[in-house]
């Protein structure tokens, strides 16, 4: 059997940490501490690079040294949450005050460990990290893998042939659909699956930084660059990069980019010297290309570089089938992340979910069973556990059902008010909701004189 028979791509991953720290040693230490564990590792001791090495490398965890030269540690995790606000940071100091631990965690740290490091501790927590990030993957597999609907079916057939091969691919979507889902599964079953993935969110990176990041600089090529840089091509070698977002590429890079592909070959910045490059390409958007080159945005010599192979990622509303089934996949894995025990979704929720438009695509699908998961007080996902927008008038829902919602969720709060006198602290207890809340619902349906 090969690789492309029917395994979903989370069967060869691998959780990437990389350790920031000043220290040489403490970054050696650590990255073997956990490659003994089965980690892939790296370590980055100029915090000025970090955002760059984050924004071209897929690292699932950083272990970040709060105070760090030049930047501090709390100022640095703010830069790598808006790089990748995907991957998890552990703070690790020796200096740590108390703000500083309060900053650290509004700013999106998930813990701080003390030096010396209790090894044990940390471990068992990369551990829970993994799991739940493979958890969550799984899901996303079922997107493609398991999806019974023609088009999702077609898609994965197209996946599994394109992926063995060297051909440049491009994948369309709208935002959530899980493009980088579809990247990830056409490295992971390909022939350079042992080779790295590169991904680069050209998006996320202000346009005099990208050419760094793609190609790299030498020592001195400009006034902070301190050392020499790998960019993404050299590191990817003879592996994949993924360009997400390519449509927000400009013009200028756009041409560098083009180079690549004709060439196989470029320069860092600063360098003479010719670097061969055998990455395999594969680029996403959200964005009409065609509308771009007519707009004159994007080169239409390089999208026809870039379109060897399309793959369109249909948006959830035209593949409803999947809605309830991922729905259910979400639910559980937040049931099991939060210790919560919400079993099903009632059948007029279903019946809301089903008929939503879905612009945010699986990407809102997850974010609602996450908040569900959360705000549930029962087994059940009843009508009144979704935020309003899900029945609003604007919502293209049967009428009729909303309607009958509204009618039903009157006669509630009326009887709520006459059981409790008029009391709205006592009403509000009573329906399990805050007094703000019952106040809004009151005025929304005029009770409330």
């Amino acid at each position: 059997m090969t690789k492309s028979d029917s395994l979903p791509y989370t069967a060869y991953m691998k959780y990437k940490v990389m350790i920031i720290d000043d220290e040489k040693s403490v970054c050696l230490s650590l990255c073997e501490i956990l490659q003994e564990f089965d980690y892939e590792t790296c370590f980055c001791m100029d915090p000025l690079q970090a955002p760059g090495r984050l924004a071209s490398e897929s690292i699932n965890l950083v272990l970040l040294d709060i105070r760090m030269p030049q930047l501090s540690g709390v100022e640095l995790l703010r830069k790598l949450k808006q790089v990748s606000p995907e991957t998890a940071v552990i703070i690790i100091s020796g200096y740590a005050s108390v703000e500083d631990a309060v900053k650290a965690m509004r700013y999106g740290a998930v813990n701080l460990y003390q030096k010396p490091i209790d090894i044990s501790k940390l471990v068992d927590e990369i551990n829970q990290l993994r799991d739940a990030t493979f958890k969550i993957k799984r899901l996303a597999d079922h997107v493609v893998y398991e999806s019974p609907t023609p088009c999702m079916r077609n898609l994965r057939e197209k996946i599994e042939k394109v992926a063995p091969t060297p051909a440049t691919v491009l994948i369309t979507g709208e935002s959530g659909t899980g493009k980088e889902v579809v990247a990830r599964m056409l490295h992971m079953i390909s022939t350079q699956d042992k080779k790295p993935l590169v991904t680069v969110n050209c998006a996320a990176i202000p346009d005099t930084l990208l050419e760094s990041y793609m190609f790299g600089h030498e020592k001195g090529s400009f006034t902070d660059a301190k050392e020499m840089h790998k960019g993404i091509f050299e590191t990817a070698g003879d592996g994949t990069v993924f360009l997400d977002e390519i449509g927000d590429m400009s013009m200028e890079s756009q041409a560098k980019l083009l180079r690549v592909l004709q060439e196989h070959r470029f320069c860092r910045i600063g360098g003479t010297q010719e670097i061969e490059s055998n990455a395999r390409i594969i680029a996403a958007t959200n964005t009409d290309l065609l509308s771009a080159i007519d707009q004159k945005l994007f080169r239409a010599d390089l999208f026809y570089r870039l379109s060897v192979i399309t793959l369109r990622i249909p948006p959830l509303r035209e593949r409803r089938e999947d809605i309830i089934p991922l729905a259910h996949h979400f639910l559980g894995y937040y049931n099991a992340n939060y210790g919560k025990r919400v079993k099903r979704l009632s059948d007029e929720v279903q019946t809301l979910l089903y008929n939503h438009t879905w612009p945010g695509n699986v990407r809102e699908l997850k974010n609602l069973m996450e908040r569900l998961c959360i705000f549930c007080n029962s087994e059940t996902v009843t009508l009144g556990d979704l935020p309003e927008q899900y029945y609003s008038q604007e919502n293209p829902v049967n009428d009729g059902l909303v309607s009958k919602y509204d009618e039903m969720t009157k006669n509630i709060l009326v009887e709520a008010m006459e059981l409790s006198h008029g009391v709205k602290t006592s009403a509000a207890k009573m329906l399990g909701i805050d007094r703000k809340t019952l106040n809004t619902k009151l005025r929304k349906y005029g009770i409330e004189k």
